[in-house]
């Protein structure tokens, strides 16, 4: 019996692999169904084809600006261009300013501000000021030089970075003090903005330095000396306040030199005020009389109520240090007079408080209270800042008119008066105890 052959049918895609059969039917189908639905048209494939063809190729510098830092970017760019000592003082500058916060501590201010490599407009603004002042230098042009410098210490300091605007402040001085053949006015610019720089740190003798240096390179120039000479008054004023010592007195002389070549009465007189309560602090009453004289001269010229009554109070002190009370007297009631027709305003109320305190020390205990209640009931209605002082002047000028009846009753141990007194007050206190 013959052998009959069996032949096997291949087996079907279906079941060859479940997970081509998957993959098949889940990915490659669906995908040329959307090739089909979202084929475009032959025009818009070459519209599309020409357009990505006009496309710049993008340069090794430019594939750079995607993959660098803003940092990393702009010194290349330094580089680049040949801009080696602009690059040297950045790396520098971001140095400086990080090592500068290791050494002030994590607890320090400045760490809640981020760093300049961080802040990107701010970075820019410095590489490209940078870049101009070398450029300047190469030139040989220094004054383009030291403004440059300036553009970028006056930026810095409007943006409250004061550590990179006083370098920058210095840097523009360094500028000025190199050449010989630099402008003096700005040499003298430059010296100003340091001495401003270093009084910004309380680095007050620093400052005067500078600014006596700001004075020297102004003398051909009116308009700077003017302001020199301001500068030093306000300065040594300064000075002056820190000590407490004769040193103090020399500072405010000095001021009071340096206020003389203003050219500015104000000035000078005010400082001729601040002059003369020095010397009455330090005892030199004749001294004092004089300065205080010139301001009080001023005043009166000028119509100056308040400050009419400060150099009338100053010379009033002064006269009674020297036991004239008249003439005490006298200066504090032509205050009076002077703001009488200002009844309810301060400068009334402090010429009232004045002339009530001669009063007490004249023993003119009536008169003392008369005008210190006006100056209490003045301060009172409008919550002054003399309201203290007046209630207790007030205060004293009625305890020393019954301290002679206190007395008088305590000496003859009338113990019950007293302490009906304390109970009631009564004026009728004030009236001598029957023996």
């Amino acid at each position: 019996m013959a052998e009959t052959t069996v032949y096997r049918t291949k087996p079907s895609n279906e079941t060859s692999t479940k997970g081509q059969t998957a993959f098949y039917r889940n990915v490659i189908l669906p995908s040329k169904a959307l090739k089909e639905k979202q084929k475009l048209p032959l025009n818009q494939i070459k519209n599309t084809a020409a357009a990505y063809e006009k496309q710049t190729t993008l340069r090794k510098e430019d594939t750079e600006k995607f993959r660098s830092s803003l940092e990393r970017q702009l010194s290349i760019d330094m580089l680049r261009h040949g801009y080696h000592n602009s690059f040297r003082e950045l790396c520098a500058i971001l140095a400086w300013q990080k090592e500068d916060r290791e050494r002030l501590g994590a607890e320090h201010p400045l760490h809640r501000r981020p760093l300049l490599d961080a802040e990107s407009d701010k970075l820019r603004y410095l590489c490209q000021y940078l870049n101009k002042a070398e450029e300047a230098e190469r030139r040989s042009q220094f004054s383009n030089m030291y403004h440059n410098y300036l553009e970028l210490a006056s930026y810095f300091l409007k943006s409250d970075d004061r550590w990179l605007s006083d370098y920058f402040y210095e840097k523009s001085l360094t500028v000025a003090q190199t050449h010989s053949q630099f402008d003096p006015q700005l040499a003298a610019e430059a010296y100003l903005n340091v001495g401003l720089a270093y009084e910004r740190r309380s680095d007050l003798v620093k400052a005067l330095n500078s600014f006596i240096k700001y004075y020297q390179l102004s003398e051909d120039n009116e308009h700077l000396k003017t302001d020199a000479s301001i500068q030093l008054t306000r300065l040594y004023m300064k000075l002056a306040q820190r000590r407490t010592d004769n040193q103090s007195l020399q500072y405010v002389n000095k001021a009071y030199e340096a206020s003389i070549q203003t050219g500015d009465k104000k000035v000078e007189n005010e400082t001729s005020y601040k002059l003369g309560q020095a010397f009455l602090e330090h005892g030199d009453v004749d001294s004092a009389l004089k300065y205080l004289h010139k301001y009080y001269d001023y005043c009166q010229e000028v119509n100056n109520d308040e400050g009419f009554g400060q150099a009338s109070e100053a010379l009033a002190i002064c006269y009674q240090k020297k036991s004239n009370i008249e003439k005490s007297t006298e200066y504090l009631t032509k205050y009076l007079q002077k703001v009488s027709d200002k009844e309810g305003d301060m400068q009334y109320a402090r010429a009232c408080s004045a002339l009530g305190f001669i009063h007490i020390t004249l023993s003119q205990y009536d008169s003392a209270i008369q005008s210190l209640s006006k100056a209490y009931s003045i301060s009172l209605a409008n919550s002054h800042a003399d309201l203290d002082r007046n209630r207790v002047l007030f205060g004293i000028a009625h305890g020393m008119k019954l301290r002679p009846a206190f007395n008088d009753h305590v000496d003859r141990m009338h113990t019950k008066e007293l302490l009906q007194w304390k109970c009631t007050r009564h004026e009728s206190f004030i009236t001598k105890p029957k023996p």
